[in-house]
Order: structure tokens, then C-alpha cells, then sequence
């Protein structure tokens, strides 16, 4: 018996796949979605993996900060303690400690606050050693330390010249500064050149005096003084020389100038001590803060000159320096000249207060005056209080005026006399002179 095989059928199935039958057109299906997806997967923006944030690593430093740079024995030490730390502040324990020049311990402070409080020994002197740990609570710790010094007392010492010519008498004033040396005895000397003492003593007085000898015995001079109260001591020193060399002077015409003026001036040289003036004197007036810096020189064989120098007419106003040097002595000067109008009133000085100044405030006590005799005359009364009730009138009543002119009666309130220029009866009056009023019948 003869099977017959059945025919395949083409069509989709109900699955939606191709059937066996076309093999090639499932081969293309697929290749176009495999196609489109490649397209979509090159066509979304590529992502990238975010690395993680690396954080600084924590760090932690401190300074110590004291409140004076040395201190005096029974001072009060202030230090405190500066802290950085990244990446923030945090809470901080601080542990403080001082030490002395010998490295022994003499306070320790535990737990403590960032500033720190050290009463010093009175009887204590040398290096003290401050040091602070910090601890963060989290596992960071930091350590510093400062030196200071303490002193029993300093002093101050303070000569009235700062060179002196032979003849001349010095005067030195000093003091002491201490907790422990309160009630002190000075010991004063003078040395000169060679080390030898030509004055010394002892004194309670802030000052004393030393007279040079003329002519000189010594170019400089040492002047020590030392504070003492027990076994306390404290000293200072100061050297003075004798005087030498120049002093250049300049003088000028005016105190203000207009662009386009010429200043005159007038140098001179003045030696000091033994110093020899030279034969010949290069001199130079020079303007700053203009341009090209114009410039004057000469050279005389006298210790002393007059130059003029011509103001550039585009300079502008304000204040102009003026340099002065004398070249063979190599001494200058600096001057400050105004440039632009100056008003008289204000450039001029009485006593050091401006002319206008003075003006005015006399201007101010004159309309003062004026304004006090106003009010008593239209009969104010005193400024300072209730005016004083008037006298009461004399017997016999109102006051009759004469018959006859020029017609006059006296004041009840302050006896001057008060002139009628009517005959009209009654009528009240006013006296000129203090300003009350009265009836006349």
C-alpha cells in the first residue's frame, strides 16, 4: 500500500513562528534583530563606573601662643593653644603641662581648655617650658611646646641728648619694673673710653647728672645703672659719643608756590664737635614727584649757598618734596613745599593755631557779648535764674510828673532818671536803663 507524505505548509503558525517550510526567511528574521539591537546598544551613551571620592587623609597640628614674649617673676602666663586640623574642627582635649629650665615638672592641667593660665613663682627666674597635647577623640593626636623667658625686673634707662659736645652736662633718668624690687637703691657709674669709672654713687632719685670735662678726656661714654632691693638686681646700660660730623639747613622764601614759580632757598652747612669743614662745597636742589626730576647745583668755597629752581608749570598741586645735599660733607635734607594757592588765614600761625581759628573764635566771644546785652536791655532778666522781684515803690503813691518840660521821673527799681515826652496822664514807662516798667499818673 502507497503512503503518501502530506505537504508542508508555508504559512506562519499560530505561534507566529516561520514553519520548517522557509528556513531562510527565519535566518533573516533573526539577523534583523540582531541588527536592531546592535544599533540600540551603540547608539545609548556609553556609561563609565564613578570612582570613589578619595578623602584627605585626617591631619592635626597645634601651636601654643603665649600673650607676652617674656615674662617678670609673679607675672601671669597666658597660652593658647591653636589647633588646624583637616579635614575640620572637632572636640579637643588638652593637656597642659610647664617645665622649668632643669626640665622638671611644676604643672600639669588635664582635660583642660585651649587657654591656659600660669602664675609664676616670685622667687622663680630662667626658661619656662609650656607644652599642650591635643586629642581629637578620633584617634589623632598633636603635641607642641614654647620657650619663655622670666626676668626678676627690667629697666628703663633714658639719656636726655643723643651726642654730647665737650662741656655739656648729661642727665640720665631710669626706673624699674618688677614684682620683687619695690622699694629699690640705684647704683649709678660713668665709664669712659679706657674702662675707668670717672662717676659712681648710689641714690633712691630716678635721675642723675654727669658734666662732661672741656676740653673732651673721652669720645664715649658708658652710663650703667643697676636696681637693687635683698639680693634682687636688675641693670641697664646706654653709650653716648661725642658729636661730629655736619648738619645741613635749608631755608626758603615762601611755604607755598604756584606751577611756574622759582624757590629760592639757602643752604648751610654747620660742623659739630671737632670736625673740619672742607675748602670746596658741592651743592644740589633737586625736586621729586615731577617729571625729569629737574635739578640745581653748584659748588661754592663757603659753608653756605642761595639756588633757585624753577617749578615745571605742569606740575600739579599739592605737596612737593624738595631734597637739599651738600656732596663733600655727604649731608642731605628732605623739605615738604605746597604747590597750588594757599589761603593767608590758614598758612598763617599764632601759637600754632591758624590765624583763621583765631578770628573766628574772637568773632564768636563778640557776638556773645552782644547777644547778653541785647537780652538784658529789652529787659530778659539773668540767663542763670528768675529775675528779682523789684523793690517796692516809695510812699505817697503814683509818681506826679512835673508841669513844666522837659518832663522826668525817677526809676523805683534802680533810681536813674527817666525822661517824659508826653503830658498824657496816666501812662506807664519804661526805664532805659534796667528795663522796668512803672505807672505815672
Amino acid at each position: 500500500m502507497m503512503r503518501v507524505r502530506p505537504r508542508l505548509n508555508p504559512r506562519i503558525d499560530g505561534m507566529g513562528l516561520m514553519s520548517p517550510t522557509s528556513p531562510r526567511r527565519a535566518y533573516a528574521l533573526v539577523l534583523v534583530v540582531a541588527v536592531a539591537l546592535l544599533s540600540v546598544l551603540c547608539a545609548s551613551p556609553s556609561v563609565q563606573a564613578t570612582p570613589p571620592t578619595i578623602k584627605p587623609a585626617a591631619a592635626i597640628t597645634v601651636t601654643i601662643v603665649l600673650n607676652q614674649a617674656a615674662y617678670l617673676s609673679g607675672d601671669v602666663a597666658i597660652a593658647t593653644a591653636m589647633v588646624y586640623r583637616t579635614p575640620g574642627p572637632a572636640n579637643y582635649t588638652y593637656n597642659w603641662t610647664v617645665r622649668d629650665a632643669s626640665g622638671r615638672l611644676v604643672n600639669t592641667t588635664v582635660y583642660g581648655v585651649s587657654k591656659f593660665s600660669y602664675s609664676i613663682p616670685l622667687n622663680y627666674t630662667g626658661f619656662l617650658i609650656f607644652a599642650v597635647r591635643v586629642d581629637d577623640a578620633q584617634g589623632l593626636t598633636s603635641n607642641s611646646q614654647q620657650f619663655v623667658f622670666v626676668y626678676v625686673a627690667v629697666m628703663s634707662l633714658r639719656l636726655d641728648r643723643g651726642d654730647f659736645s665737650p662741656g655739656d652736662t648729661i642727665t640720665a633718668s631710669y626706673s624699674v619694673t618688677s614684682h620683687v624690687i619695690l622699694r629699690p637703691t640705684y647704683d649709678y657709674e660713668v665709664d669712659d673710653t679706657s674702662g675707668t669709672i670717672v662717676l659712681s654713687g648710689n641714690t633712691n632719685n630716678t635721675t642723675f647728672s654727669f658734666h662732661t670735662p672741656a676740653p673732651a678726656a673721652s669720645r664715649t661714654y658708658r652710663f650703667l645703672v643697676t636696681a637693687r632691693e635683698g639680693t634682687n638686681t636688675s641693670r641697664a646700660q646706654l653709650f653716648i659719643g661725642q658729636a661730629t660730623g655736619a648738619i645741613l639747613g635749608a631755608t626758603f622764601d615762601r611755604a607755598s608756590y604756584a606751577p611756574g614759580d622759582s624757590i629760592h632757598a639757602h643752604l648751610t652747612v654747620t660742623p659739630r664737635g671737632t670736625m673740619a669743614l672742607p675748602l670746596q662745597f658741592t651743592w644740589t636742589l633737586s625736586l621729586s614727584g615731577s617729571g625729569g626730576s629737574p635739578s640745581i647745583s653748584a659748588i661754592t668755597t663757603v659753608p653756605e649757598v642761595d639756588l633757585s629752581l624753577t617749578i615745571p608749570a605742569g606740575v600739579g598741586t599739592g605737596d612737593l618734596a624738595v631734597t637739599a645735599t651738600e656732596s663733600s660733607t655727604g649731608t642731605s635734607i628732605g623739605h615738604t613745599l605746597h604747590i597750588g594757592t594757599t589761603n593767608a588765614l590758614w598758612s598763617t600761625d599764632i601759637g600754632g593755631v591758624p590765624l583763621f581759628a583765631v578770628l573766628l573764635g574772637l568773632l564768636f566771644i563778640l557776638l556773645l557779648v552782644a547777644v547778653l546785652g541785647l537780652w538784658r536791655r529789652v529787659g530778659g532778666g539773668h540767663l542763670m535764674g528768675p529775675r528779682a522781684a523789684p523793690p517796692p515803690p516809695p510812699p505817697g503813691g503814683t509818681t506826679q510828673a512835673p508841669t513844666t518840660m522837659p518832663m522826668s521821673v525817677i526809676c523805683t527799681h534802680c533810681g536813674k532818671s527817666i525822661d517824659l515826652t508826653t503830658s498824657k496822664r496816666p501812662i506807664e514807662v519804661m526805664c532805659p536803663s534796667c528795663g522796668e516798667t512803672q505807672l505815672v499818673a
